[in-house]
């Protein structure tokens, strides 16, 4: 995995962490969410919006946890703000270097 890509997938890896769908807690070790954020950076590139990313990450842990499990979308939705947000300072980062 390339630099930029390992940082980015890092990142993705806290914010999934930070907001714990699974309530695997707090006390967990900090890569809890590894593979998880690995199948969302697979498919960023694929998003145009909040929204699309919004659907992909709840796609994955409904992939991942099954449908019972992984909730309802909306709980998704300020992780994928913030994986957006993170994602597009990334780029800008890349592309300023």
């Amino acid at each position: 995995m390339k630099k930029k890509n390992r940082a980015l997938h890092l990142d993705i890896s806290a914010i999934i962490l930070k907001y714990d769908p699974m309530q695997i807690g707090a006390a967990v070790e900090s890569d809890e969410y590894d593979l998880e954020a690995a199948t969302i950076l697979s498919r960023i590139k694929e998003v145009h919006s909040k929204e699309e990313l919004a659907d992909i990450v709840y796609e994955e842990f409904q992939s991942w946890y099954g449908k019972d499990a992984a909730g309802e979308r909306e709980q998704y939705e300020k992780m994928a703000d913030e994986i957006w947000e993170t994602w597009h300072r990334h780029n800008r980062k890349s592309n300023a270097a």
